[in-house]
């Protein structure tokens, strides 16, 4: 009578305990078609815009806004998470998202021109919109200079990587795609296409493959007279010539 109750309280401690852990264990994983529109401020669909969907937990995604300004990313888990956007002219944009199991969500992102309004530098159009760079790198005897074959023999994942190896610069790890670049310490004014930036980094303007010639000037010594920032002199001064 003892055995027979003894073994009736261990299969019902047996069962309990088997119920508690199928009622905690976690269900199967639910994902949802994350969509959205990259735009600029003026309501403007924006293509070739890149995309980085990070899922907190789980490995980064990527994906490229099409001709219309839309973008998909499939089999999203339900949760947290953030999404990273960037492209060409405009400042880098990071932004929580938040996946919920009842539908399928979409998201306007509305990118920030990066450009200052200021009077464009003067380019020789009749030689080419390269042959400001190709002036400078063959009279400067102070900058460091890449043009697109330079850059592809490197292979760099980010324009940062160009600075590693310059004298006075330091590559730290950002917080958005990319890095933070330093010149003697602090950051360096940048322009673009003989156009000033404001509170950019090299990362968040353009990739790789999308610089025909970059140059670096650690100190004012060397740096051309019109792309000179008396303002932030001890910085130095990096000029990009992009892809249109």
């Amino acid at each position: 009578m003892r055995i027979h109750a003894a073994y009736s309280l261990v299969a019902c401690l047996v069962s309990v305990a088997t119920h508690s852990a199928a009622s905690q264990s976690p269900g199967p994983s639910k994902f949802v078609t994350l969509e959205g529109i990259v735009v600029d401020g003026a309501e403007v669909p924006l293509a070739d815009a890149q995309l980085s969907l990070k899922p907190y937990g789980l490995a980064e995604r990527s994906a490229r806004s099409g001709k219309d300004g839309r973008f998909s990313f499939d089999a999203v888990p339900v949760g947290s998470g953030s999404i990273t956007v960037r492209r060409l002219g405009y400042k880098l944009r990071t932004m929580p998202v938040d996946v919920s199991a009842s539908n399928n969500p979409s998201l306007e992102v509305a990118l920030e021109e990066v450009a200052e309004e200021l009077d464009p530098v003067s380019v020789d159009a009749t030689s080419g919109r390269m042959a400001e760079f190709t002036n400078h790198r063959e009279n400067s005897s102070f900058g460091h200079f890449f043009d697109q074959r330079d850059i592809q023999k490197i292979a760099p994942r980010f324009v940062s990587e160009l600075f590693r190896g310059i004298p006075g610069a330091q590559v730290s790890v950002g917080s958005g795609i990319g890095n933070r670049v330093t010149l003697r310490g602090c950051r360096p004014r940048i322009w673009v296409n003989g156009v000033r930036t404001v509170n950019t980094e090299v990362d968040e303007v353009a990739a790789p493959s999308e610089v025909d010639g970059l140059e670096i000037y650690p100190s004012m010594a060397g740096t051309p007279a019109q792309y000179m920032d008396r303002e932030n002199r001890a910085c130095g001064t990096v000029v990009m010539w992009t892809r249109r």
